[in-house]
């Protein structure tokens, strides 16, 4: 099981994903996450590959009055891949910290997101400010 900072980092994997699809940042967020995905294996990275095209193909060619479904449907399936990366390989934490760094810099402005978790417990209220999009609990992780 996951920690809540591995599960926010991967969320934010997630969001890099997709949000860098039809982007400048869409080649390092491939590169990286194939990379990531391989694990050293030129045949998952391949594979992870022609995953990360076929996701970027779909928002491309996607309907605007459907497209932020897709992107939130896919920002889930990719948050679930990342979720698996890192119960398997913590170690591969950092790794995907520095990469979304490097995607986020390179998105526009306008595109760049960001995951907040905020949890209370034992009753506890907390009073939460935030702006734009707010995507509450967890959706769909299948690959």
């Amino acid at each position: 099981m996951l920690t809540e900072a591995l599960e926010g980092l991967a969320a934010a994997g997630g969001s890099a994903v997709v949000g860098a699809a039809a982007t400048d940042a869409w080649n390092t967020a491939r590169a990286g996450v194939a990379r990531l995905l391989g694990r050293g294996d030129h045949d998952q990275e391949q594979y992870a590959i022609e995953r990360l095209d076929r996701t970027a193909t779909e928002i491309a060619r996607a309907a605007d009055g459907g497209r932020q479904q897709l992107r939130d449907k896919l920002q889930n399936r990719w948050t679930g891949q990342l979720e698996i990366l890192l119960e398997e390989h913590p170690e591969a934490a950092h790794e995907l910290r520095e990469l979304i760094e490097r995607v986020e810099a390179e998105l526009p402005s306008a595109q760049q997101s960001w995951v907040q978790n905020n949890t209370a417990q034992a009753g506890a209220i907390q009073y939460i400010t935030q702006g734009g999009d707010i995507n509450v609990g967890r959706g769909a992780t299948d690959g």
